[in-house]
């Protein structure tokens, strides 16, 4: 896991995208070009999480949904299940690392 978190670390950097903090639970980066804050997640899968005030419509609507963690600081909190409020954002997955550079060379400038 920590290979793939290395090689994933190295298509943010490829794309912009500058390595803000680091924990167990994601890593934060922003991007160099747009300002936006990025969260990379360590799943089995390729996993991002995206501003829920910056997005677009377009992207919003093509995301895997809403993910909740403690880790997503710099995003807005809300409800979800507990009695306390959570930070939140829009969840994407990826198949290949491929896949995870395309998007962020889109989603970067």
């Amino acid at each position: 896991m920590e290979e793939l978190m290395s090689r994933l670390e190295h298509v943010f950097y490829l794309n912009y995208f500058k390595l803000v903090n680091k924990t167990t639970k994601g890593t934060e980066f922003k991007g160099e070009r747009n300002g936006e804050i990025v969260y990379l997640i360590p799943n089995k899968t390729i996993s991002i999480v995206l501003d829920p005030n910056t997005i677009s419509e377009e992207l919003r609507l093509k995301s895997d949904g809403i993910y909740h963690s403690t880790v997503l600081k710099k995003f807005p909190k809300r409800l979800n299940n507990g009695e306390s409020k959570i930070t939140y954002g829009y969840s994407f997955k990826f198949d290949t690392e491929r896949e995870l550079n395309d998007f962020l060379n889109r989603y970067g400038r």
